[in-house]
């Protein structure tokens, strides 16, 4: 006897980064979902308005309360979360793991999408590594989803959108994991309808659009803007500039490919897109493609 499939989707973050975009995948597979927006989020306004897959509603998203009310009103089995995280905002993914958990949902998605957290507290990212520990600690089951860096993330980690040149810290010969956003969320729209359940929970995720280099990205871009290999990035006219150092010399010592192990601090290539079969026949998008070069 086969597993019944996820039926009802819902979502929490849906900006204009990650979270429409996976809205849209939904919607574009035939498969229904629900949008719990703040109360005076404007991100809604770039929502297909007349897809009757497509629902909305308004919700505190600090209340646990009043998210899990909406979840059980509307018997939520999977609930993705794209709520930003790289400044903090991971702070309030527990109330979502609290109210999903209330609500009886079934599979939780956290806004990982993108690099594997360090372990070390205080280390990259590591909120993701604790807010899953906290998920567990609660018996709410998760999927986590690697897929390395976006493509369209390359222009502000090299400063070239504030500068007009791409700049890369130090030699940047490294092979990381990029990945398009119209392709991850395509491939979490895919999986969460099509795999049974037993598949899915508590499970890491590892996808690779293209292995790449920043080096042979910046290739790429020789004839549009100069290529400029640097100790770090300019300070003027590049918000939060250290930081963008620190995540490029991140990739530089492998943190940047899906493969990475932080434990033994080592990359496996064959990891990085060890999952990328889940989407049958699907032709992932390489970086030329995603980026128009």
């Amino acid at each position: 006897m086969s597993e019944q499939l996820f039926k009802s989707f819902a979502i929490i973050g849906a900006g204009p980064n990650t979270g429409i975009h996976i809205v849209k995948a939904f919607l574009a597979i035939g498969a229904p979902i629900l949008v719990v927006a703040r109360p005076a989020s404007t991100n809604v306004a770039a929502l297909p308005g007349d897809d009757p897959n497509l629902k909305v509603v308004r919700a505190d998203h600090t209340s646990a309360s009043e998210i899990s009310t909406v979840l059980r009103e509307h018997k939520v089995d999977v609930l993705i979360s794209t709520v930003t995280l790289v400044f903090g905002g991971v702070v309030g993914q527990n109330v979502l793991a609290d109210a999903a958990k209330e609500a009886g949902v079934k599979l939780f998605v956290p806004s990982e999408f993108g690099i594997k957290p360090q372990l070390a507290k205080g280390g990259l990212a590591f909120q993701k590594t604790d807010s899953a520990v906290y998920a567990k600690s609660i018996g709410l089951p998760t999927l986590r989803v690697f897929n390395g860096l976006f493509y369209e993330f390359v222009p502000w980690l090299t400063a070239l959108a504030d500068t007009g040149k791409f700049h890369i810290v130090n030699k940047g010969e490294t092979p990381g994991s990029f990945t398009a956003v119209s392709d991850v969320a395509g491939y979490v729209a895919h999986i969460l309808t099509i795999q049974p359940p037993s598949r899915l929970l508590d499970v890491e995720i590892h996808i690779e659009g293209q292995r790449a280099t920043l080096s042979e990205i910046g290739a790429l871009y020789k004839s549009r803007a100069p290529v400029v290999h640097c100790d770090a990035l300019p300070t003027e006219g590049v918000v939060n500039a250290h930081f963008r150092t620190f995540f490029q010399k991140h990739v530089e010592t492998g943190g940047g490919s899906c493969g990475w192990n932080p434990v033994t601090e080592s990359d496996d290539p064959e990891s990085a897109s060890r999952d990328n079969s889940l989407w049958e026949g699907h032709r992932w998008l390489t970086v030329s493609e995603a980026l128009g070069l």
